[in-house]
Parts: structure tokens; C-alpha cells; sequence
């Protein structure tokens, strides 16, 4: 079995499990109802502002719970029913099941987060359109407002790459800790990689530097999309990241007796 074929198998069970869709849904329901808060905003630009990042922010927090428990659930179901010494004899080599896990993780976050770019793109759109309060088939010129769709599609794209890394953290985790640990270990370790992000070596390899994967600056700031450059650099930095824990994960894997 391939790593290819493992990955499309992960992918599918994942796409199965109600609480994926159920994450994605609720989601949509916190973009809708930030939709709705903001009506009660004074000021309209304050009220897109929030909407925008307010997206960003839930795209994030999607992705946070999908990877991770999708990584971990994966991982601790394959090693606990022995499943995995049936892949192992396919053959599969342990680096291409972590992968995998890894990989089919990542697809189905994106999967999700598809959606959720959909839904908040469509609500940025009606408010920008009618400021919130107009109508959305004929608004006036003077209530459309200018919305930063390029800082938001970058902000929704960095947040695939948030969830990559911390999913590729819940694997190396997943090896040696109970799932209940590993979750709790993983949500510690996205509260530390956020408040340590400039903390030299700490807050970029040993902890993730979360803190690049948020622009939320940009957003704000009407004009200043980051540039490519730095989403280059923020996507570089999670494949190497990402890389570095495949690496580490492995080493320990060799290591491992499956029971």
C-alpha cells in the first residue's frame, strides 16, 4: 500500500466521520452570527473589519480541531487495534503511514476549509455590497464599501498552513502519549507557539511560531496585503516545520514495538 493510497483512505474516513461536516457547520453558523453582530456596530468599516477577521479566525480554530483530532484519532485507532501491522505487511513503511496520517489530515482540513472560505467570501460580499443595512440588489453607491479580498484569502490560505503544522506536531505526540494527553498537549502547544512566537529558537523550532500564520494587521489595514514574500516565507516555514516533525516522528516510530 502506497503512501497515496493511505492518504486517500484517511481522507475518506475522515470525510465520513459526522464530526467533520459538523465542525464545518458550526463554522458557518459563527460566521452568520458575527454577520449579524456586526449590524449593531456603529461605525460600517468597523463592522467589515470584524467580519473579516473574525472569518480568519474561525478558519483557524476549524482547523486547529480537525487536524489535530484527525491526526491523533488516526494514529491512536490504527496502533491500538493493530491495524497497522496489517498496512505494515502491505508493505508500508512506518515514514509513509505517518505521512499519510499526516497528508489525509491536511486534505481534509483543506476539504473543510473550502467551505468556509465559500461562506465567508459570500457574507464579505453582502456586506460590502450593502454596508450591512442596504439592499443587496440595488445598493447604493454611496453604501458599498471596499473590502481586502486579497488579505482575506491569504489570511484563509495561512490558516491551512496553521493547521499543517500543528497537525504535524499531533503526530510526533500521538506515538508516545494517551489521545486525551495528546489533544490537551497539542492545544498547550497552540496557546505557547502564539505568546512565544518571538522568543528566538523557543518560539520558532522547538515551539511553532504561530504568530506568522496571523495577518490580521492586513486585514485591518486597508492596502497592505502581505506580500508574497512573506506568505512565501510563512509557507516555507510550515513545510519545513511539518518536515522536521515527519523526521522526529519517524526516528521515534523505528523505535516503537506496536503491542
Amino acid at each position: 500500500m502506497s503512501l497515496t493510497a493511505l492518504t486517500r483512505m484517511t481522507v475518506a474516513d475522515a470525510l465520513r466521520q459526522p464530526v467533520t461536516w459538523m465542525m464545518t457547520g458550526l463554522s458557518i453558523i459563527l460566521l452568520g452570527l458575527s454577520y449579524m453582530f456586526g449590524m449593531f456596530n456603529f461605525e460600517t468599516e468597523d463592522r467589515l473589519r470584524m467580519l473579516a477577521t473574525t472569518g480568519a479566525s474561525v478558519a483557524i480554530l476549524n482547523g486547529l480541531f480537525l487536524g489535530v483530532l484527525g491526526v491523533s484519532q488516526g494514529i491512536h485507532d490504527e496502533l491500538a487495534s493493530r491495524t497497522a501491522l496489517t498496512l505494515f505487511a502491505k508493505p508500508l513503511s512506518r515514514g509513509a503511514f505517518l505521512g499519510g496520517k499526516i497528508l489525509g489530515s491536511l486534505i481534509t482540513v483543506g476539504a473543510s476549509a473550502t467551505v468556509i472560505l465559500g461562506a465567508h467570501l459570500i457574507l464579505l460580499w453582502m456586506a460590502g455590497r450593502t454596508s450591512f443595512e442596504g439592499s443587496l440588489l440595488n445598493p447604493r453607491p454611496d453604501e458599498i464599501i471596499a473590502v481586502p479580498w486579497a488579505s482575506v484569502i491569504a489570511a484563509h490560505g495561512l490558516a491551512l498552513c496553521h493547521s499543517g503544522v500543528l497537525a504535524s506536531a499531533a503526530a510526533i505526540l500521538a506515538l508516545r502519549l494517551p489521545l486525551a494527553a495528546n489533544i490537551l498537549g497539542c492545544f498547550a502547544l497552540f496557546i505557547a507557539g502564539h505568546l512565544l512566537s518571538a522568543s528566538g529558537i523557543l518560539g520558532g523550532v522547538v515551539i511553532p511560531g504561530l504568530a506568522v500564520f496571523n495577518i490580521d494587521d492586513s486585514i485591518q489595514l486597508t492596502g497592505t496585503a502581505p506580500s508574497p514574500a512573506y506568505l512565501l516565507g510563512a509557507v516555507l516555514y510550515s513545510a519545513l516545520f511539518g518536515t522536521g516533525c515527519w523526521l522526529i516522528g519517524l526516528a521515534l516510530f523505528q523505535r516503537q514495538d506496536i503491542p
